[in-house]
């Protein structure tokens, strides 16, 4: 503002109620609004100098979600807080951002939608907030709300978070909205990446998907043509004959009894293995008592039936529930071997493992299932959709998939599995879902 007065011919006291005019802030903390007040002053000190005028600033303590504020304003900047918010504080907001709450929101995401309520139609909103609200399953609500309020212009994805922020265990992202009485429905978004050496790569347009499910970002040129491939097929886990769940048991919950090794003499007492996400392998085997390094595991649990909540008694594949972005593959899947499951019938899982059970009509093996989502494919496909710490089931339920035939008809070809998702993806293009018998 200073450097923009400098070319008018207004004394410096005009130019001091000019910026007095034009800018107000709020914030929860007085005393951050009595720092910002002193910046302020140290901002303008040449002006207030010069005039003998010390400006007072328009600086008002609120919860800035619910306050009414002033503008409407032709740019909005916003860097907000990140954190879910507790029972009781939704309550509070609940009214005031009602069509964006859902499941446990993140203070960020209403943020967003504040800021729509500041800016004025076709201004620009400028954000830097983590990337979960690409597809989070609580965002479901404010994506929608974006693409019916608002042109997303573009999104930079800030991958290296490491070189970026300190300390922050999240991808982040700078979206760059422009509010609309009537977004366009064949809108498109460009999608830039920050890369590891500081360049700046756009990947192209892309359209986001309306529904309220994940936008899918793709991270390079080969991403956005697999995610093309995909798009046209449109196959999930469900055409798959497989249904997702998240390992039940919580090991600091749990009050069932836990053993090292299986008693030898049960006395009455079902025991069955107990499955940690440490089972799992980088490498896709599964084995079962894999000591990790940084724990040892209960490889063993007390149920009390088969029939008990929890329990899988079929064979299933296994993945990783918490993984990160810096890892090989963010899907670390591990298939359970026949004689594992011949020999213990019955297993539960910890809440850190995402089970993969297949129905009596599964369209494919377990070991098939697992091999496919192991490949680079699958896992650069997930990635436009996913940058969170944790693989979401909502995530897994809506991941686009190759065509069960194309992709059996593929691994009858060729023993690289990788080679075998590629051509599957292209091959589902000419496939149809009423095609598909399991």
């Amino acid at each position: 503002m200073m450097k923009g007065l400098e070319e008018t011919k207004l004394t410096a006291k005009q130019k001091l109620i000019s910026i007095e005019n034009a800018l107000s802030g709020n914030d929860i903390d007085a005393e951050l609004l009595h720092l910002s007040a002193a910046l302020l002053e140290m901002a303008t000190f040449p002006l207030i100098r010069e005039s003998g005028y010390t400006p007072t600033f328009n600086l008002t303590i609120g919860d800035g979600l619910l306050a009414a504020g002033s503008g409407p304003y032709d740019t909005v900047i916003c860097n907000p807080p990140y954190r879910k918010l507790k029972a009781n504080e939704v309550h509070g907001y609940r009214e005031a951002h009602r069509d964006v709450i859902g499941g446990q929101p993140n203070i960020y995401g209403l943020f967003i939608n504040r800021s729509l309520t500041l800016a004025n139609p076709n201004g620009l909103i400028g954000l830097l907030t983590p990337t979960s609200f690409l597809s989070g399953d609580s965002f479901s609500k404010l994506r929608a709300k974006l693409l019916r309020k608002a042109n997303v212009l573009s999104v930079d994805m800030l991958g290296n978070r490491k070189s970026m922020f300190i300390d922050v265990l999240q991808e982040t992202a700078i979206t760059l909205l422009r509010p609309t009485e009537a977004a366009r429905a064949d809108a498109t978004t460009q999608i830039v990446i920050l890369t590891d050496d500081g360049e700046y790569r756009d990947i192209g347009r892309f359209p986001l998907p309306n529904s309220g499910g994940p936008w899918p970002i793709p991270r390079s040129a080969d991403d956005a043509a697999l995610v093309a491939a995909a798009e046209r097929g449109q196959y999930t886990l469900a055409d798959y004959g497989y249904v997702a769940r998240v390992g039940s048991l919580v090991a600091y919950r749990d009050k069932r009894p836990r053993f090292a090794k299986r008693p030898i003499d049960p006395k009455g007492r079902l025991v069955v293995p107990l499955v940690w996400a440490t089972d799992i392998a980088p490498n896709g085997a599964f084995e079962h008592g894999r000591q990790h390094r940084s724990r040892k595991s209960s490889p063993f649990v007390q149920i009390n039936g088969l029939n008990e909540a929890g329990v899988v008694k079929v064979r299933s594949v296994l993945l990783q529930r918490l993984t990160s972005s810096d890892q090989r593959s963010r899907l670390i899947a591990a298939p359970i071997s026949p004689t594992w499951h011949t020999e213990n019938k019955a297993y539960v899982c910890e809440n850190h493992v995402i089970v993969l059970e297949p129905s009596d009509q599964a369209a494919v093996s377990v070991e098939l299932m697992a091999a496919l989502l192991n490949t680079n494919a699958i896992d650069r496909v997930f990635r436009t959709i996913s940058s969170a710490t944790n693989v979401a089931l909502s995530e897994l339920n809506v991941l686009l998939l190759p065509a069960p035939k194309a992709w059996i008809a593929a691994t009858r070809e060729t023993t690289d599995f990788e080679a075998a998702a590629r051509a599957a993806y292209e091959g589902s293009v000419s496939s149809t879902k009423s095609g598909v018998k399991p």
